[in-house]
């Protein structure tokens, strides 16, 4: 090898090295729950396979058919709010097996509420009906911020 293959060889180490430091180092700093606010509704066993091979998110398990609506309309506000995604299962989903709970689609939160979840294991969650709706939209949003203090950063 002459000299200046000896140089480009050296330059193109450099570069690979540099490559691979600042792949490692924003991959470090990406949280797993990031997002510009969507609620994605998940069928059954689509939330039964992320639970599985993920588990990392916001999750809205919803129940209620006739506040459904408004629950998601907050949910969605305060996502949007706080730049993460989320997503969701409703038990009155076509598809939900309802001689089946909660547990076997991987969820271990009530109905009508949001949950944190890691890694498959639920840190924790709000209950909608806990508060009035005019109150709901700041709890959640609240919820979420610190979920991510909690369980996502560093």
């Amino acid at each position: 090898m002459n000299r200046k293959q000896k140089i480009m060889a050296a330059a193109a180490g450099i570069v690979v090295a540099l490559g691979i430091g600042t792949a490692a180092i924003s991959s470090q700093n990406s949280s797993p729950v990031q997002g510009n606010g969507q609620l994605e509704e998940l069928s059954p066993l689509e939330m039964k396979k992320f639970m599985k091979e993920d588990g990392t998110g916001f999750i809205m398990y919803s129940f209620n058919k006739n506040t459904h609506d408004v629950y998601m309309h907050e949910v969605k506000k305060a996502l949007k709010e706080n730049d993460v995604d989320g997503r969701e299962l409703s038990s009155n989903h076509p598809k939900y097996n309802h001689s089946k709970s909660q547990v076997y689609y991987g969820l271990t939160q009530n109905g009508d509420t949001l949950a944190v979840y890691k890694n498959g294991e639920m840190k924790q969650q709000i209950d909608f009906e806990d508060y009035e709706p005019s109150d709901l939209e700041g709890e959640l949003s609240h919820f979420i911020e610190t979920s991510k203090e909690l369980y996502f950063e560093e």
